[in-house]
């Protein structure tokens, strides 16, 4: 077993030291990494909180418009039906009409078929 000389403890204890200061560093840098990631992710989260509310805004704007409107759309509904009810009623009396003026036109030929005259 041999002694170490004060000079060579000094030497070994420099290198410690050196290795103590190299990982100080790399922690501090490691550090200094890890606030400006979590820095990063604060301001992404920030944007994404007003982008949020941003379309939160849109949304119930949105939704106060729709509700604006639900009157006029509910009588849009009220005027279309009817137009739908008129539509058939005059497809029907159209019908009814065409009938009736073939009914009168038969009528007419029979007249003039039985006296030989125009019809009255």
């Amino acid at each position: 077993m041999t002694r170490e000389s004060i000079g060579e403890r000094q030497v070994r204890l420099e290198e410690q030291l050196k290795n103590v200061n190299a990982a100080l560093a790399t922690l501090t840098e490691q550090g200094r990494e890890a606030a400006e990631s979590r820095k990063r992710g604060y301001e992404a989260s920030e944007a994404m909180r007003l982008e949020i509310h941003d379309i939160k805004h849109r949304l119930d704007g949105l939704e106060k418009a729709v509700d604006a409107i639900k009157p006029t759309t509910a009588e849009y509904a009220q005027v279309r039906d009817r137009v739908v009810f008129a539509g058939r009623l005059g497809r029907g009396l159209w019908g009814l009409g065409k009938a009736l003026i073939s009914a009168a036109a038969g009528a007419a030929a029979y007249w003039y078929a039985m006296t030989g005259r125009a019809p009255p």
